[in-house]
C-alpha cells in the first residue's frame, strides 16, 4: 500500500475500498500491481507483459474484482497507475467513458444514488416482514427446491473463461 500525499485526492467516500478477510494477492504481492504505463520499473517490455498478465490472472480469481473495478473507476485521481480488477490505467478510461456515455457525465452520483437506494432498500427488508402470501411463497420453495446453495468455486479452467472474456470486452471497447 503506497502512502498518500496530504495533497493527493481522496477517494469518494461513498465508496469505500472493498475488503475481504482473505489475503488477497494484491496485499500479499503488491509489486505486481505496481504497474505504471510511463514507467516499467526497469523491466523491458516483455517482462512488464508478463508481470501484467500475472496480475490480471491474480485479479480473476479475486473474490472482491467487480467491488476492486468499481472503485478504481470512481476514484480516478488515486488510480492513475498500477493495475486494479485486472485493468490498466488506459483501459479504465475507456470504461470510464462508456458509462458516462450510458450513464451520463454524472455517472458516479448515479452510481452512488443506485447504491443508497439498494442499500436503503436492504435495511428496510430487514425491519419489515414479509407479507403472509408471500411468506407462504418462500416456504413452500424451500419445501419444494430445499435450501439456497451456494454458488461452487470457479475451476481454473471457468477463471481463464471469464478472464478471456473479460479481455476481449476491453478489447472491444
Amino acid at each position: 500500500m503506497s502512502r498518500t500525499h496530504p495533497t493527493d485526492p481522496a477517494p469518494d467516500p461513498r465508496f469505500p475500498f472493498p475488503h475481504t478477510p482473505a489475503p488477497t494477492r494484491c496485499r500479499t504481492r503488491p509489486e505486481l500491481f505496481d504497474l505504471s504505463s510511463g514507467d516499467l520499473s526497469g523491466d523491458t517490455k516483455e517482462a512488464a507483459q508478463k508481470r501484467l498478465e500475472q496480475a490480471r490472472r491474480s485479479c480473476s480469481a479475486c473474490p472482491i474484482v467487480t467491488e476492486c473495478l468499481r472503485w478504481a473507476l470512481v476514484n480516478k485521481p488515486v488510480t492513475k497507475d498500477g493495475v486494479f480488477a485486472g485493468t490498466t490505467p488506459g483501459q479504465r478510461n475507456v470504461l470510464r467513458r462508456r458509462l458516462a456515455d450510458r450513464l451520463g457525465p454524472d455517472w458516479v452520483d448515479v452510481l452512488a444514488a443506485r447504491d443508497q437506494a439498494r442499500r436503503a432498500r436492504a435495511e428496510a427488508a430487514r425491519h419489515t416482514p414479509l407479507p403472509v402470501p408471500q411468506a407462504r411463497i418462500v416456504h413452500l420453495d424451500r419445501e419444494l427446491n430445499g435450501p439456497l446453495h451456494v454458488l461452487p468455486r470457479l475451476t481454473s479452467e471457468e477463471q481463464r473463461l471469464n478472464r478471456s472474456r473479460l479481455e476481449a470486452g476491453l478489447k472491444a471497447a
